[in-house]
């Protein structure tokens, strides 16, 4: 009875989906007739306050902010939800210091942007640092959602199973809709996910005893965390260094990746850009605390929980029928959400940054650009399902591949506040050595040994770097002159 009023939830929340998704292929129909271009990829740079908000919300939570926290709690207590705290401190940086300026210039990503000043090579490099991260965290939505619907039907859905079904939904929806459909989607999975956490989170405390009950529960546990700090430290559980490198991490992340400017491109302006950030980090604070608190029941209800993804899941199913039902569309919801925002970033950047340049940038009806983009996402889709099944730790798989984004960093602000500090080579020779270390460190146990977290020495790369082509460097970029006039307008 409780798996069959789960199943008729999760149905009813998917029938709802496609169907906006549906409602939005109709409108990028009509808006392909009247002969507008962009709808299926940017939303024809329309996208209201509103619309960002959700968008960058949905985008912004995935599955670092529920289930990877949750997991992260199981060890490291109560530091465990650094990550989601960061992402929402780092998208309040990128509204206040990014948006308006990003939006004002004339580019649809952000390997285009750093062309336009830094050269062909510099566009190649970062679309591949971009895919890499962005195809990354996809193929761990498709893991979440995997471990979602194993928790969910057990006897039917093994985790394999889940995953190729998780990414299926993913494609549907972005494949209907484009990006506009994606952002109506996002707006239906922020409530779905705000009411079917909500309530499970009540039901779990009423079940444990309450609040009081809890934190009683969680400081009789007989284990320290991994670093030996009490469970509801609020640093010691990964250690200072380690939750100060999650902010390292998040800021340049935020600020220079695709997959979270996106939003701005597609936002109809620079003020909607920037409030609807806001408001999207505001929206992801709610459930970070959320699933914080559901990692600590999960830690005191679930000691031997084997499968530490798994954890929010089941203290999702441990509550009533429909109040569970609800909470695994919400996690469901959760997936979607940034899964389908990550496969048009995919798609954004291959269509823009890889296959226009390859082609010499051809004239394409909207037509023409809705099947290329549909063409993409099958391909990206297929690569991200394999990259699942090899990837396992939600939050430290992120935030290791997000290390290499200060480089990143180092050429975008300068782009929007003083373009005249970089040189011809700064972009790709920052991104050079930024990925050069990286894949030593991966590669190196001795490198790895000195340096425990990679994103300190790329901070410190990056800088020398840049402080380096600035000096011996003699040929300033050239702003391009659409550029100065959109800086003197902004």
């Amino acid at each position: 009875m409780k798996t069959l009023i789960t199943c008729i939830i999760i149905v009813l929340y998917l029938v709802v989906l496609f169907g906006v998704s549906a409602w939005a292929q109709r409108r990028q129909k009509e808006k392909e007739a009247a002969g507008e271009t962009g709808s299926f990829l940017m939303a024809s740079k329309s996208l209201p306050t509103a619309l960002v908000a959700f968008m960058m919300a949905g985008a912004g939570i995935g599955s670092i902010n529920t289930t990877g926290i949750a997991e992260q709690v199981q060890t490291a207590g109560l530091s465990g939800a650094c990550a989601g705290f960061a992402g929402a401190v780092a998208l309040i940086v990128l509204a206040v210091f990014g948006a308006k300026r990003m939006r004002a210039l004339p580019y649809n990503t952000m390997p285009s942007m750093a062309k336009a000043y830094c050269g062909e090579t510099t566009r190649w490099l970062l679309s591949l640092g971009g895919l890499v991260i962005a195809m990354a965290i996809t193929a761990l939505q498709f893991v979440g959602g995997g471990a979602m619907l194993s928790s969910m039907f057990p006897d039917y859905i093994s985790y394999n199973m889940g995953v190729v079904i998780t990414a299926l939904v993913f494609f549907v929806i972005s494949a209907l809709g484009g990006m506009m459909g994606a952002s109506l989607s996002n707006m239906v999975n922020m409530i779905i996910m705000y009411i079917g956490l909500g309530l499970c989170l009540v039901a779990a405390l009423v079940n444990i005893g309450g609040w009081d009950s809890l934190i009683t529960q969680v400081n009789a546990i007989p284990e320290t965390t991994t670093s030996g700090a009490p469970w509801l430290s609020i640093t010691g559980g990964l250690g200072v260094l380690t939750f100060i490198s999650y902010f390292a991490t998040e800021i340049p992340n935020r600020f220079t990746t695709q997959s979270n400017t996106q939003q701005i491109f597609a936002a109809k302006d620079g003020k909607a850009g920037r409030n609807g950030l806001i408001i999207g980090a505001l929206m992801m604070v709610p459930i970070t605390i959320i699933s914080t608190i559901i990692g600590l029941i999960a830690r005191v209800q679930f000691p031997d929980l084997e499968v530490k993804t798994q954890a929010m899941s089941r203290v999702v199913l441990s509550v009533n029928p429909v109040f569970s039902g609800l909470g695994m569309a919400a996690l469901w919801a959760v997936n979607v959400s940034t899964g389908v925002a990550l496969l048009m970033t995919c798609t954004q950047l291959i269509s823009y940054d890889v296959v226009r340049p390859i082609l010499k940038n051809p004239q394409q009806t909207e037509k023409q650009q809705a099947l290329q983009s549909r063409i993409i996402l099958i391909v990206v889709m297929v690569i991200t399902l394999i990259m699942a099944f090899f990837m396992r730790g939600i939050v430290s798989t992120i935030m290791t591949m997000c290390c290499i984004t200060p480089a990143f960093a180092f050429i975008f602000v300068p782009i929007l506040y003083c373009p005249k500090l970089l040189k011809k080579s700064s972009g790709t020779v920052m991104l050079a050595v930024s990925y050069i270390f990286f894949i030593l460190w991966l590669l190196i146990p001795g490198l790895k040994a000195m340096f425990p977290n990679p994103v300190y020495p790329e901070w410190g790369l990056a800088l020398i770097t840049f402080i380096l082509c600035y000096l011996i460097d003699k040929r300033p970029v050239e702003i391009p002159e659409g550029d100065q006039e959109a800086i003197a307008n902004r």
